[in-house]
C-alpha cells in the first residue's frame, strides 16, 4: 500500500477559489494523500465558515495562523507533517489555495504522476504543475505574465519535464531540498535549494488552472493593501501595476522599506549557505559547483 503524501494549501480570504481547489483535489486525486489547509489570518467570515466545515467533516486538517506571514505560513503544517510517521518522509506537496488540479489521464492522477516523475529523476528536487495559459493568452493586462510563463516553458527538457522556476503554485518537494537542516519555507527559499537539485515543471500534460489570474482584474483594495505590506516585509515581488492600485501611503511604505527587508532575508539566506558550504569545503567542491559545469 502506498504511503499517503501530505498536501498543504496556503490561503487567505479567497473562499470561492479555495472551494474550487479543494473540490478538485478530492474529486481528481486517486493516489493516497492527506490534506492540510493553512489559513493566513483571513478576515472573511465566509472563508472561516468554509474552513470549519472542512474541519468538521474531516476533509482536511485546518490550521489558523494569527497573522499573515506569507510563505512562512506553511511551516505550522510542515512541523506537524514532519512529526507524522504515517505520511511520506520523502515528499510533500505545497500550493496556494487558488490552483485547480487537472483530471486524471488514463486513470493516473496528477499526484501519482508527480511522484512517479520524482522517483525516476533524482536530480529533480521540486516539480510543479505547469499552468494553463489560455485564460491570459490574449489579455493585454497579462502580457508580461504570459511572456514570462512562455519563456519558462521553453527551457531545457529532462524526461518530459522542463527546467523552470516554480513559486508556491502547486508543486511536489523533496524533504531534503533545502540547504537548511530541516524542510521549512522561508522568503528566498528558491535560493536555498541544494546545488545538485533542479526545479522543473510538467510540460504538455497535467496542466493546472490558476484562478488567481482572474482575481487580478478586479482586486479587493483592502486585501491588496495587506498583501503589499506582507510582501514588503517578507521580500516578495510587487508588480508596479499592482502598486498603482493602492494609496500613496502604501506605495511609499513599499519603496522605503523593501530594500531593508530584502537585505535582512538575503543575509539569512547567506547565513544558511555558509553553514552548508563550510563543512563541505574543499572535499564537497564538486557538489557545490554542480550546476556551473
Amino acid at each position: 500500500m502506498s504511503i499517503p503524501i501530505a498536501i498543504v494549501l496556503l490561503t487567505k480570504d479567497e473562499p470561492d477559489f479555495l472551494e474550487q481547489t479543494v473540490h478538485a483535489i478530492i474529486d481528481r486525486t486517486n493516489y493516497p494523500y492527506e490534506l492540510f489547509i493553512v489559513d493566513n489570518h483571513s478576515n472573511s467570515n465566509k472563508q472561516k465558515k468554509l474552513l470549519n466545515k472542512y474541519k468538521e467533516k474531516k476533509l482536511a486538517h485546518v490550521i489558523f495562523n494569527n497573522k499573515n506571514q506569507w510563505v512562512l505560513g506553511f511551516n505550522k503544517a510542515i512541523e506537524v507533517i514532519n512529526n507524522r510517521r504515517d505520511l511520506s518522509s520523502r515528499y510533500v506537496v505545497l500550493s496556494d489555495g487558488d490552483i485547480v488540479v487537472p483530471n486524471p489521464i488514463n486513470q493516473i492522477c496528477w499526484l501519482q504522476y508527480l511522484k512517479y516523475k520524482m522517483d525516476g529523476n533524482v536530480i529533480v528536487g521540486k516539480l510543479g504543475l505547469s499552468l494553463d495559459h489560455k485564460p491570459i493568452q490574449s489579455d493585454k493586462q497579462f502580457i508580461k505574465a504570459y511572456e514570462s510563463e512562455s519563456r519558462y516553458m521553453s527551457g531545457p527538457i529532462v524526461d518530459d519535464l522542463v527546467i523552470a522556476p516554480v513559486d508556491t503554485t502547486l508543486a511536489i518537494y523533496r524533504k531534503d531540498l533545502f540547504v537548511i537542516n530541516k524542510f521549512k519555507m522561508l522568503p528566498g527559499h528558491a535560493s536555498l535549494i541544494r546545488p545538485y537539485y533542479y526545479t522543473c515543471r510538467t510540460t504538455s500534460s497535467y496542466k493546472a488552472n490558476h484562478l488567481g489570474w482572474g482575481n487580478c482584474k478586479k482586486p479587493n483594495k483592502e486585501q491588496l493593501k495587506e498583501k503589499i505590506i506582507c510582501f514588503t516585509r517578507y521580500a516578495g515581488n510587487v508588480d508596479p501595476v499592482v502598486l498603482s492600485d493602492v494609496s500613496r501611503k502604501i506605495r511609499y511604505f513599499h519603496k522605503v522599506f523593501r530594500h531593508m527587508f530584502r537585505a535582512y532575508w538575503f543575509l539569512r539566506v547567506g547565513f544558511y549557505w555558509v553553514l552548508y558550504i563550510v563543512p563541505r569545503f574543499p572535499r564537497g567542491l564538486n557538489e557545490i559547483q554542480f550546476k556551473h559545469r
